[in-house]
This record gives structure tokens, sequence and C-alpha cells, in this order.
């Protein structure tokens, strides 16, 4: 896991692929072009209770976030129990367990990258009971051989 602000995100252009150019589209939000999967999301955080974990296998997700604030919980994969594949064929599964491990403020501005084999819960409410609407990047990576979980 790497957690810092978009502005020194290309910083880790040796560990992140893209990070240069990720961080210059990041203030125009454009991403044609891009030879990798780009979601734009927006939601409300939630209660504990309604968040789920998951792991990827192959691919590093990178959260940029624009607007709003989420806790997203990150631990190990060994610490929960196996759940269903991921929709769609997707990379990884979901995994079933409480929030655990370290939580991670992703704030406006900032990026959070969550490497293959790292369990990570988001939408988390940063005040209990009180929803946040948020707004972000969640880019999928191709990750770099040696990271990859298989």
């Amino acid at each position: 896991m790497i957690v810092d602000s978009v502005e020194r995100l290309a910083l880790y252009a040796a560990l992140l692929p893209y990070a240069k150019e990720l961080s210059e589209r990041f203030q125009t939000r454009q991403t044609d072009g891009l030879p990798f999967e780009v979601r734009f999301k927006q939601y409300d955080t939630k209660p504990d209770e309604k968040r789920k974990f998951e792991v990827h296998r192959k691919t590093i997700d990178l959260m940029m976030c624009f607007e709003g604030e989420e806790i997203i919980h990150i631990c190990p994969e060994a610490e929960l129990v196996p759940g269903e594949p991921l929709p769609h064929g997707g990379d990884g599964m979901k995994l079933i367990g409480a929030p655990r491990g370290t939580a991670v403020l992703l704030q406006p501005g900032y990026f959070v990258a969550i490497l293959p084999g790292e369990a990570h819960m988001v939408g988390g409410q940063t005040a209990p009971g009180q929803a946040v609407s948020l707004s972000k990047w969640v880019v999928k990576l191709p990750s770099p051989e040696s990271f990859c979980v298989l």
C-alpha cells in the first residue's frame, strides 16, 4: 500500500506504471486513450456492516479522490475468509470479515495504491452514522509480475 498526495504521484513511477501521466490527467479528468481501465466512482460512504473486503491478484487498484472522503481498511488476505468471485470475471474475489488492519483516510487530492494480495474494504464513514458523498477514480493498473499473487 502507498498513500500520498496526487501531486507527488509521479515520484512513484518505478513502482506504479503510468504514475506521471495519471498525475497530470487527474487535473483535467481526461482518461481517453489510456491503455488500462479507469472507473469514475461516485457513492455515499456506508456503515461497516454494509461493506465487504476484496482482493486482486494481478492488478494494482489506484484510487484517486476528487471530492469527499472515506476510510479504506487494508489487511492481509490471510486474516479473512474467502468469499465469492468478483462479478463479470474480475481479477480477484470478495472476502468475509469485519473491518480490521490499517484504516486509511482517502481525501481530495490524495491517492492510495493497493497492491495485489492486499485485502481492502472501501466506503467507510469517517464519522459513524454520517454518510459522505465521494467521487474518485479507481484505476486498474497492470501490475509488475513480481507483485502478482498467484
